[in-house]
């Protein structure tokens, strides 16, 4: 389990608790992603990412009901992860995402010039177009992202590594937030430009180690900040700045959530990441 739990905090997450929130956020979504990909309005979209969230606060609310659990606001918060941490995670989870994408998005643009946006201008052009969007963009997508991440991160990741190791919450946490878009690619307009067969493996593939990555950063912060910039500066690099600035019939196959090159970049990362926790992990336990 996490190290830094307190005692009340942990109480949360008791089987009942675990499966309520597991039978919420499947039924839930499953109505909600049914009504999207029928041809309900776009604000669905936000309901439906801040059914992890609701799932995750209904769930808490049942161990307190239970009598298992016994905390004010503050500790209710905290045992979702809404909590403080240092300014360095922030900036950690605003960068990560910066390379994982950026990286796949660069070598597509030179091997595809004719499918970048921006072939033969100078780069301060590029910049000043982009950069404040990359910048500014972060901020609405958090209001958005935190509804998942109180769910994934806040909630759903400790309760699992109270069962398992954190290498195998960590994993679980990253699938089952995976397949939960898994609807949308299949039967939605969600992820478009690739044929079904391809992108629900390749998403689920790119998305896992993202997942891995969001969950140790949440495990080092000891917050679910950092898992709420991080997401939101996914959703912004990927869908607002530098999916929209690329074109080209094959571009799925090769960067977004399905290119073979940011799978590639995310695993390098959160093969790094996992490498990092454990040694924290480590060092936690011998202090103990």
């Amino acid at each position: 389990m996490f190290c830094r739990m307190s005692e009340n905090a942990d109480a949360r997450y008791g089987n009942k608790s675990l499966l309520t929130f597991f039978a919420l956020v499947i039924i839930l979504s499953l109505i909600a992603e049914a009504w999207i990909v029928t041809g309900g309005p776009d604000w669905m979209y936000f309901v439906l990412m801040w059914i992890p969230a609701f799932s995750a606060v209904i769930a808490s609310a049942v161990a307190l009901k239970e009598g298992k659990a016994k905390f004010g606001l503050k500790s209710f918060l905290s045992g979702l992860g809404i909590r403080k941490c240092r300014i360095r995670y922030i900036l950690l989870a605003v960068l990560i995402p910066l390379i994982y994408l950026l990286i796949p998005y660069m070598i597509y643009w030179k091997t595809h010039p004719d499918n970048f946006g921006y072939t033969g201008v100078a780069l301060q052009v590029v910049l000043k177009d982009c950069l404040p969007m990359m910048v500014i963009g972060i901020f609405p997508n958090i209001i958005s992202a935190m509804g998942e991440e109180i769910g994934w991160r806040g909630y759903m990741l400790p309760a699992i590594t109270k069962r398992s190791s954190l290498i195998k919450a960590l994993i679980v946490t990253g699938l089952f937030w995976a397949c939960w878009h898994l609807p949308l690619l299949a039967f939605g307009d969600y992820m478009t430009g690739a044929p079904v067969w391809y992108k629900l493996p390749a998403f689920v593939l790119c998305i896992l180690p993202v997942g891995i990555i969001i969950g140790g950063l949440t495990y080092m912060s000891n917050s679910v900040w950092p898992a709420a910039f991080l997401h939101a500066a996914h959703n912004n690099f990927d869908q607002a700045v530098f999916g929209v600035i690329t074109r080209g019939d094959n571009m799925m196959y090769y960067v977004s959530e399905t290119g073979f090159l940011t799978i590639i970049c995310a695993w390098v990362i959160a093969i790094i990441m996992i490498v990092k926790i454990k040694d924290i992990a480590a060092k936690e336990s011998g202090n103990i």
